[in-house]
């Protein structure tokens, strides 16, 4: 909520007045910090609580925390003490990471649980709603589909297994033999794509909410902007390596920074958090009117929605909506 509406009410302080933006982050770090002291590591949990939080995702998410911030050593030692915790490790196979067979995989940091004994409610609708509308396989509604700029990127870094394991393409036949056929839009997020779901109302599908190769990015970008620009380098490459692209020719900080934000885009798309990254790092407007889209200052928060200033009328509105 932070992320997109600024300064928030604190739901245990009062549930109208806003606080400023920087202290609901101390609360969030100090709600994290307590969960890192207090959480076992994955690898302690028995195999019945598998998917509950670890003291990992506590120290991935305060990484994350901290990268929004802009809080680099903060950023840096969290990312660096779970990359060290020897409790993760990279799936070898990038597709993998989104499939039945990935769930819970040596990746996971945290995935919100979906499967039951038998298809159950996780997220409602999650893969219905992206699935592919239309076609053979008619299994969806088509929202959230990735641009033509989101292609055009994969394909001048010639990343074609990041590419092929996030879009599924019009008439394409996907792994497990279903035959999309002839859709309405081009592409659709094979990363939302469930092979049992067959576009239920029921999700299946566990959503892989933070992960090992998104904290190796965090650390990148923490070393970098620290001036350790070797290190930043190295977590680069971990992650271009195992989808078998070259390793980074970039050099300087403004260069790897650039690079940084390239990566975090190709190994994350359609993982929810573009929009964040854009207004994080004031790429937001350019991107944008890239993409003949109107942008103006206000844009780089949501507005509070109307129904909750209808039933808290003191509530102040964001700047500008």
């Amino acid at each position: 909520m932070v992320r997109g509406w600024g300064d928030i009410p604190i739901q245990e302080q009062d549930l109208i007045k806003r606080v400023p933006a920087s202290e609901v982050y101390d609360y969030i770090e100090a709600d994290l910090k307590y969960a890192i002291d207090n959480l076992p590591e994955k690898s302690e949990y028995a195999a019945k609580d598998l998917g509950r939080a670890t003291k990992g995702a506590a120290q991935g998410l305060l990484a994350k925390v901290h990268l929004y911030q802009g809080e680099w050593q903060q950023a840096y030692d969290m990312a660096q003490a779970v990359i060290s915790s020897g409790e993760y490790a990279l799936e070898p196979n990038y597709e993998k990471i989104w499939r039945l067979a990935g769930e819970n995989g040596s990746e996971s940091i945290f995935e919100v649980q979906a499967r039951g004994s038998s298809i159950a409610h996780g997220i409602q609708q999650y893969s219905q709603t992206q699935g592919p509308r239309g076609g053979a396989a008619g299994i969806g509604w088509g929202f959230n589909t990735p641009s033509e700029n989101l292609l055009n990127a994969f394909n001048a870094e010639n990343d074609a297994i990041r590419r092929d394991a996030t879009i599924i393409f019009r008439n394409e036949t996907m792994y497990d033999g279903r035959e999309i056929g002839n859709t309405e839009n081009e592409m659709y997020n094979e990363k939302a794509y469930s092979s049992a779901n067959g576009g239920a109302n029921d999700t299946d599908k566990n959503l892989r909410y933070l992960r090992l190769g998104e904290v190796y990015l965090i650390k990148a970008e923490a070393a970098n902007e620290l001036g350790n620009t070797a290190e930043a380098l190295t977590a680069l490459n971990a992650i271009r390596s195992r989808v078998k692209l070259p390793n980074s020719t970039a050099s300087g900080q403004a260069a790897i920074r650039q690079a940084i934000w390239k990566e975090r885009r190709l190994e994350l798309a359609m993982e929810h958090d573009r929009w964040f990254d854009l207004v994080r790092t004031k790429q937001a407007e350019a991107a944008m009117k890239a993409a003949g889209k109107p942008f103006q200052s206000k844009h780089y928060l949501f507005p509070i929605p109307d129904n909750q200033i209808i039933q808290t009328p003191d509530m102040i509105q964001n700047t500008g909506w």
